[in-house]
């Protein structure tokens, strides 16, 4: 159930766990049930610095002002596997067992995860709880439309979703709109403005330079290596990367040519059906020998460099060298 299909009945409830990592989804609920509550100000408190016990004694205090105050407790780590609960985890259950129905506290947990294992988590199951996760990309991408139109901001649809692509974050991508507004001054914003002025993730980076080295790009192969470098990837990780997308590409090639679809080849191969379809797409620049050559090859290197027989500079760049001998011997042979 998403935070805003919650607010649709105007009552508030008691307690309302947000978990996830997207800062704007919780923001944004804990703002509107704020206003729901008369617009009456919000008593913030921090999990990790403040623990549990002001928070749960606004709570329970008689307010003889107030209508209906809300308690935010942020940053609730109680809830995560990695977690440690504690006195204030306890306390936080005990009143999630038996809340005060005239208040409400919402808690929010950093995490794409609660680990239900968790007696504190099985008390919150009594309650909502909202998924706050990043969503698929044709919802986010409808947030953000919507922030645009808010904004009044003109922005063209290839560059909200080259927007998307270089954020991943529904906050991320909102905070870059926020200043994509103040640029465009009226004018149209495009894909190149969006290039020039939105930094790409390390992933969407290190995504780019495994491209390019599958479609044979070799000189932006090589200017992107540079550019993961500096993000901090040591080449033996790269060198692993690259593996395991030969590796991804081999079965999409091998079993799809025996006629087994893309969603079995994926769950075969155990990966994310997008990352095949992608590896389905890079396969096609490779004969299924060279593909299964380059396994063999990044195999010997990473052995090579673990034993201190090759540097792991020079094995990641010659394997992108063989990479990109091996789609150019394909374009020439058609």
């Amino acid at each position: 159930m998403t935070a805003y299909e919650q607010l649709t009945s105007g009552k508030l409830a008691p307690v309302y766990v947000l978990y996830g990592t997207e800062a704007l989804f919780m923001d944004r609920f804990t703002q509107k049930l704020v206003e729901l509550s008369d617009g009456q100000a919000l008593a913030r408190y921090d999990f990790e610095e403040d623990g549990v016990d002001d928070a749960l004694f606004e709570l329970q205090s008689v307010s003889l002002f107030l209508a209906q105050p809300v308690v935010l407790i942020r940053n609730c780590t109680a809830f995560l596997a990695q977690g440690k609960a504690g006195a204030s985890g306890e306390a936080l259950e005990a009143y999630l067992q038996n809340p005060v129905s005239e208040r409400t506290l919402v808690v929010t947990v950093p995490g794409e995860k609660l680990d239900e294992r968790k007696k504190v988590t099985k008390a919150a199951k009594r309650h909502i709880v909202i998924d706050c996760r990043t969503p698929k990309p044709a919802v986010a991408l409808r947030v953000l439309k919507q922030d645009r139109d808010r904004l009044q901001v003109d922005l063209t649809d290839d560059a909200l979703d080259e927007l998307w692509r270089r954020t991943g974050t529904v906050t991320h991508a909102s905070n870059e709109l926020e200043k994509l507004s103040i640029y465009a001054l009226g004018r149209t914003v495009t894909v190149e403005d969006v290039r020039a002025l939105v930094a790409q993730t390390m992933e969407e980076t290190v995504f780019d330079w495994v491209d390019h080295v599958t479609q044979g790009r070799i000189g932006h192969a090589f200017a992107n290596l540079q550019e993961v470098a500096r993000q901090g990837y040591d080449a033996l990780s790269l060198l692993a990367m690259l593996a395991r997308q030969f590796r991804l590409m081999w079965f999409a090639k091998a079993l799809g040519q025996r006629g087994m679809r893309m969603e079995d080849i994926a769950k075969q191969a155990k990966a994310h059906p997008f990352a095949m379809k992608v590896a389905d797409k890079q396969a096609r620049n490779f004969t299924l020998s060279a593909i299964e050559r380059l396994i063999c090859q990044a195999a010997d290197y990473e052995l090579a460099v673990k034993r201190g027989r090759r540097d792991a500079q020079q094995a990641i760049e010659l394997l992108m060298l063989a990479a990109a001998g091996s789609t150019s011997a394909l374009r020439r042979a058609k």
